[in-house]
């Protein structure tokens, strides 16, 4: 475990996302420093690295979303388009369990519950 934190290239053992998700993947529109009150936010394709987030609609279409050192409240995570789609189970299997864990991964990331109903990835 020590060796991990002190190499610069050390590889974790899973690609989980609270290991790598400190780098923006490519082509990740990154945003710093933000304070967003009572706005509605597009996240998905965004990188947001201590940006707060109070009395909002995060708008969620899919896809990787970065949040680091992130926080606020009362929010809500307003899920459209391809990842609507694969909530309700609509389109391949594969695309939906992938569509659904990233989706997880971004209601984490935000504090928010997993509804129990949503049982996919």
């Amino acid at each position: 475990m020590s060796d991990e934190q002190s190499s610069p290239n050390a590889q974790p053992e899973s690609s989980a996302p609270s290991e790598t998700g400190l780098r923006p993947k490519p082509g990740l529109e990154i945003l710093e420093g933000r304070e967003f009150i009572a706005e509605n936010v597009a996240i998905s394709g965004r990188h947001f690295i201590r940006c707060s987030f109070n009395f909002c609609n995060l708008i969620y279409s899919g896809g990787p979303v970065g949040l680091v050192e992130c926080g606020g409240a009362h929010n809500e995570l307003i899920e459209v388009g391809p990842v609507k789609e694969a909530i309700q189970n609509l389109g391949p299997e594969a695309i939906c369990d992938k569509m659904i864990r990233y989706w997880k991964d971004v209601r984490k990331g935000l504090n928010l519950e997993i509804p129990p109903d949503v049982n996919a990835g």
